[in-house]
């Protein structure tokens, strides 16, 4: 009589809980191992685990975003000191020697399986989780509004459209998808591709990268209010007399 088969232990399900600064970052599953935590957010704020984070904005561009002093967010010295903290893959435009563990983010890989649909952070983790092919996405401290929905917050709502994109193509290919309650996010059935002239993060010279809007202000701003140059005073010329 043959034994009967043992059966093969299937492997754990991947679920992604994608964490960015908004308010509903709180709630994220820090609490459950079986959620993977992909955190981003240059707020003044430390998750209590995370096993991936993501800094996909131009060193430069990063550097003039956060020059200046924002209630609850890091300068730049502060947040590059975070980011060199991380003991997780921190994914950039590029590995950078100053962050050891940081990880070149798979651009041509999401473009290539998404098309130019990025307008956010949020938006690129999202593609890399479906190309990753886990069976759960979700988002906690991500909720793009509008200023209209928001007032005194900047306008995020140029970010909501590729978002909702890309979570309707995860639950089109068989991904659950779990957005908590209190965001305005909706997963549509029927997915419409947005397509954007400029990438979020990686096309900031453009002057079509509208996230750089609020710097450029910024930095005019500075131009105009700097003090004058203090005249350079006038050289007095003596008169010495004929020469002999």
């Amino acid at each position: 009589m043959n034994p009967a088969p043992t059966a093969t232990a299937q492997p754990a399900p991947r679920k992604v809980a994608i964490v960015g600064g908004g308010p509903t970052r709180v709630k994220a599953p820090f609490d459950d191992p079986s959620w993977e935590i992909w955190a981003f957010s240059s707020r003044r704020w430390r998750p209590p685990r995370v096993t991936r984070w993501f800094e996909l904005h131009a060193m430069t561009d990063l550097r003039q975003q956060l020059a200046t002093r924002k209630p609850g967010r890091r300068t730049f010295p502060e947040y590059w000191r975070f980011l060199r903290s991380l003991a997780c893959p921190v994914y950039m435009q590029r590995r950078h020697r100053a962050i050891p563990n940081s990880v070149r983010y798979p651009l041509a890989t999401v473009l290539k399986g998404f098309g130019r649909c990025f307008t956010s952070t949020a938006s690129y983790l999202i593609a890399l989780a479906i190309a990753e092919g886990v069976q759960a996405i979700g988002l906690w401290g991500v909720n793009p509004k509008g200023s209209g929905e928001a007032p005194g917050e900047e306008d995020y709502s140029r970010q909501r459209a590729a978002i909702e994109y890309l979570l309707g193509v995860a639950r089109q290919r068989g991904i659950e998808v779990v957005v908590p309650p209190g965001t305005s996010l909706r997963v549509p059935n029927r997915p419409r591709f947005v397509a954007t002239p400029v990438l979020y993060a990686y096309d900031w010279r453009s002057p079509d990268a509208w996230w750089r809007d609020r710097v450029r202000v910024q930095w005019r701003l500075r131009r105009i209010t700097r003090p004058a140059t203090a005249p350079r005073p006038a050289v007095r010329v003596c008169n010495a007399g004929p020469r002999r």
